[in-house]
């Protein structure tokens, strides 16, 4: 099992580098769950994704993220519990990461 998740702004709208078919119109958070709705649909149970509002009280869940935050733009995805993409939400990367991390390239 891989887990994903997106520490976002949920009033954000000029995110870069977005892949993930939301259009950029979008909220990080609606554009997390255009990416959520297309990882799970390729990986099913094998993944859990979670959205964190980086201004909402559940960012004091991920301590360690605090600590490095603000060395990354958001969105910042981290997989199982290591920071690796910012900046944008690409489907490719982050599918083919967890590809990678299931063992299924």
């Amino acid at each position: 099992m891989v887990e994903i998740t997106v520490f976002g702004s949920g009033d954000s709208r000029g995110h870069e580098g977005c892949n993930c078919g939301c259009g950029h119109a979008h909220s990080m958070r609606e554009a997390a769950e255009v990416l959520k709705k297309a990882l799970l649909e390729k990986f099913g149970d094998q993944v859990s994704f979670r959205y964190v509002d980086v201004f909402s009280e559940d960012i004091m869940d991920f301590p360690d993220v605090m600590k490095v935050m603000n060395q990354y733009r958001l969105p910042l995805t981290v997989l199982n519990g290591e920071p690796r993409f910012h900046g944008g939400l690409s489907f490719d990367k982050i599918s083919a990461a967890v590809a990678e991390l299931l063992g299924v390239v």
